[in-house]
């Protein structure tokens, strides 16, 4: 508790601080005077070949924190954010578990405050500037394809890496999953009905359209979800690598919700007569929801895996996200000879049943 407790203020901190700094900054003057953005200069080229490198300005506001003002060039115009971002709220994130499913990166409830300003602003700027309703998602995500792409071995030394949207935007840029999973937190928090799609070694977004609307789309719960690459630059909604279309694609929705990992170690003292077993059960959190009523259940399983030498159950409780929490199951008891293993599970009012178990021992 105390250790969410510190989480908690630290998010609460660095939110207020952006309330402070990121809104004198979120429309920053171009070179033409105009506020948030300026006209390009003709004969610009538009290709999206090749990943495009992220031009940002970054000056330090304080010990600690520092501004990062991003340009990207989007329908014509040249356009500004500028965030402040935090080295301690940075580690914070990067101290945190992968062991979580990609659409939980998405929904993850302790970056809301970045989210709605990235989405407020970018919505501000494109009603005072006029863009077309079907741009504004392009907006959206041009304003992402144009970070860098920094593979996972090279940025962290893990094949797989998937990170929280603060620490792409921190890290100026990621890999396919990174900024998707970014994407796909900014468009929901506008109002858009977008999911994540997986391929075997690619992801991408998919938002939903139209189905009259041209380009390569998806179909998932009678709804269509065109295809929208965040890699690279000036892909627009339905255009899909050539090297991609002929992948199989898992369609990925993203909401809130509870998920835990399991963890226990197991003590065990035995005699001729019987063993007398203590298991410490650790449940963690890794969901963007609450967990309600949750209760954990252990059980000394016998091997035909349907009777149970002995059990007991905790009291239900409710774990918030990044929130641990321990049951201790003490003295459960097995006959002489016997064999058994440690088999706890976890269920809940909103949570789908988890379970984890030891290997076979006899005593």
């Amino acid at each position: 508790m105390k250790a969410r407790t510190k989480l908690i203020f630290l998010f609460l901190l660095v939110y207020m601080a952006g309330v402070l700094f990121f809104w004198p900054f979120s429309e920053v003057s171009g070179d033409s005077g105009n506020k948030g953005l300026q006209k390009n200069l003709p004969g610009a080229e538009n290709k999206n070949l090749e990943p495009s490198s992220s031009l940002v300005a970054e000056e330090s506001v304080a010990p600690g924190k520092s501004s990062r003002t991003y340009s990207w060039n989007y329908d014509g115009y040249k356009w500004y954010l500028t965030l402040l971002l935090d080295d301690k709220l940075y580690d914070t994130y990067e101290s945190r578990t992968r062991k979580r499913e990609y659409d939980l990166f998405a929904s993850d409830p302790y970056d809301d405050w970045l989210i709605k300003n990235i989405a407020d602003t970018l919505l501000s700027l494109s009603k005072e500037y006029g863009l077309e309703e079907n741009k504004v998602p392009g907006l959206c995500v041009s304003f992402i394809q144009s970070l860098n792409y920094t593979s996972d071995v090279a940025s962290s030394g893990y094949d797989q890496y998937p990170r929280f949207p603060y620490e792409t935007l921190y890290d100026n840029g990621g890999d396919c999953e990174d900024t998707s999973i970014l994407s796909v937190a900014i468009l929901q928090e506008m109002g858009y009905d977008v999911v994540l799609l997986e391929l075997p070694e690619h992801m991408a977004l998919g938002i939903k359209c139209d189905p009259e609307t041209k380009g390569r789309s998806f179909e998932y719960q009678n709804n269509h979800y065109y295809y929208l690459e965040t890699t690279g630059s000036n892909w627009q909604i339905g255009e899909m690598p050539d090297e991609y279309k002929d992948e199989s694609v898992q369609v990925i929705p993203v909401y809130r919700r509870p998920l835990v990992n399991l963890d226990f170690n197991a003590q065990c003292e035995y005699s001729q007569k019987e063993g007398v077993v203590d298991v410490n059960v650790t449940l963690r959190n890794v969901g963007s929801e609450i967990a309600e009523d949750t209760t954990i259940y252990v059980s000394l399983q016998a091997d035909d895996e349907i009777r149970a030498w002995d059990q007991i159950e905790s009291d239900p409780v409710n774990v918030e996200p990044e929130e641990s929490y321990q049951f201790v199951a003490k003295g459960l008891r097995v006959p002489g000879g016997k064999t058994f293993r440690v088999y706890v599970r976890a269920v809940g009012e909103n949570l789908f049943s988890e379970e984890i178990m030891s290997e076979w021992v006899s005593i």
